[in-house]
């Protein structure tokens, strides 16, 4: 059985809409698949439903905006993954809401100061390209520049660095702390877990530690952490390990995805490209009260 627990849409920077999406996750032979778009459940309705009709097993998921400080003066971006959750929660809801009115600020602003080089440039372009009241992110920006014709593939404007902390260009992302929105997770019935954890050091935007700092993570698991997403593309076979043997010592549950945001976004990461094990999945559905998922195979 493939289980792909991982997925955007074009509700949030993924490049299919959930319409299209389906379809591709049924021909990529998934049986298994959760919509985790950012900070936004409401996907959620036709995904079940297109679900049903391909025959396929969908889990409510989303990946939720979020920064941890440790130590207190480090901050970084963590992507927590939230399954199972009840999207009318009206903390998780004031969550939700609350980031994706701080990515609206933050895709405006950076924006307005990408129009100096590139006046071509406006937001209401990257609204129109990405999907209308969709959450946003710099990979909009990136297929935004393609398309007036600054670079020929979104993969150049990445390879450019001109999206990139440190230039005059780059604008900071504001988020919850990550303990806090772990807490209400569980509050709402979810099962949150760390997507791609530690696996980007070298991205600005989250900024996280090179190395492995297991009471950073205790702290995570007495705040309610769940889970490790530990098979990812950009997690490394040594940090695998270490988080598998982390998992295991204090009972999480481990998952595997592709982190699917269409080809042109992430070429690397194709449907199924990294998968959970279906004793994981048992486990998240035991752990989830929060939303009924759509089971259309037996586990």
């Amino acid at each position: 059985m493939k289980i792909d627990l991982h997925i955007h849409s074009k509700n949030s920077d993924g490049d299919d809409t959930i319409e299209d999406l389906v379809p591709k996750i049924a021909e990529a032979g998934i049986d298994v698949f959760a919509l985790t778009d950012h900070d936004r459940t409401d996907g959620w309705e036709l995904a079940a439903s297109l679900a049903n009709k391909h025959g396929l097993s969908f889990i409510p998921g989303v990946e939720i905006t979020t920064k941890a400080k440790f130590p207190p003066e480090k901050s970084f971006g963590v992507h927590l993954l939230a399954y199972l959750p009840d999207p009318a929660n009206p903390e998780l809801q004031e969550v939700l809401k609350a980031n994706r009115m701080a990515r609206e600020i933050r895709m405006r602003t950076y924006v307005g100061n990408l129009s100096k080089p590139f006046p071509e440039l406006s937001y209401e372009l990257v609204v129109s390209i990405a999907q209308a009241d969709s959450t946003l992110g710099r990979p909009d920006i990136a297929k935004a520049l393609v398309e007036i014709g600054a670079y020929e593939k979104v993969s150049d404007v990445w390879a450019s660095g001109i999206l990139e902390k440190g230039t005059e260009y780059y604008v900071s992302t504001q988020a919850p702390e990550v303990r806090d929105v772990i807490r209400i997770v569980r509050a709402a019935g979810g099962v949150p877990v760390v997507a791609h954890p530690l696996a980007r050091s070298d991205n600005d935007e989250d900024g996280q530690p090179k190395e492995f700092n297991r009471e950073h993570f205790i702290e995570l698991v007495n705040a309610g952490l769940l889970g490790l997403e530990t098979n990812h593309v950009e997690v490394t076979a040594s940090r695998k390990v270490e988080f598998e043997e982390f998992a295991r010592e204090f009972g999480l549950v481990t998952t595997g995805s592709s982190d699917y945001h269409g080809l042109k976004a992430k070429p690397d990461n194709p449907l199924g490209v990294r998968l959970t094990e279906v004793n994981q999945l048992r486990r998240l559905l035991e752990l989830g009260s929060g939303t009924e998922p759509v089971l259309n195979h037996s586990l």
